[in-house]
């Protein structure tokens, strides 16, 4: 039965299975062979693999040995650039204080300066000028003064006087509410 095919037209398929046909004649070198190649791809992968992890455990190591060579210089810059940087604020600091020195010390080469600080520290005065002592009228008059009634003999000795007044006791100061209220203290007097 002979069919007439036209081109472009599929030939109706057949539900048989189709049988493979050897191409080549069965050979008892040839099966020995190929037994021999196919069990040597699986022990060359094993020792393939074997060599890799050889090769990625050299690497790890490697990259390792790297990474602690650098890792100690990189320590040492950033420790290093943090002592700089506390070292520059410290100057700035001495810088400051070496100023606030300087200004200082032009301050007392000044003669008016000098007299100044000696009017309020030390409490001179200069030859001529009269010093006033202003009293509050609210406070003891008693105890603001620095004299002793009895007087002193100009002939005792310095520490007879210190010892003196070191054995007396002093009185108990009166409260404001008992000193008189209405007595008025003088008038500083301008110059």
């Amino acid at each position: 039965m002979a069919t007439s095919r036209t081109p472009g037209t599929r030939r109706p398929r057949s539900n048989k299975p189709r049988i493979k046909v050897p191409t080549t004649v069965p050979v008892a070198s040839r099966d020995a062979a190929a037994r021999r190649a196919a069990a040597a791809p699986k022990r060359k992968r094993v020792e393939m693999l074997k060599g890799d992890i050889l090769g990625v455990a050299v690497l790890i190591t490697v990259v390792l040995i790297v990474l602690i060579a650098i890792a100690v210089p990189l320590r040492n810059y950033y420790s290093g650039r943090t002592e700089i940087a506390r070292l520059e604020a410290s100057i700035e600091n001495k810088k400051e204080h070496k100023s606030d020195l300087q200004e200082q010390l032009e301050r007392y080469t000044d003669p008016e300066y000098a007299k100044q600080e000696a009017r309020r520290r030390l409490g001179m005065m200069e030859p001529g000028e009269t010093a006033w002592r202003i009293i509050d009228p609210r406070m003891d008059v008693d105890h603001l003064t620095t004299g002793r009634i009895d007087e002193i003999d100009p002939d005792t000795p310095w520490t007879t006087i210190l010892w003196d007044s070191l054995r007396e006791v002093p009185e108990a100061p009166v409260s404001p509410e008992e000193s008189p209220a209405e007595e008025t203290a003088p008038e500083p007097v301008e110059q």
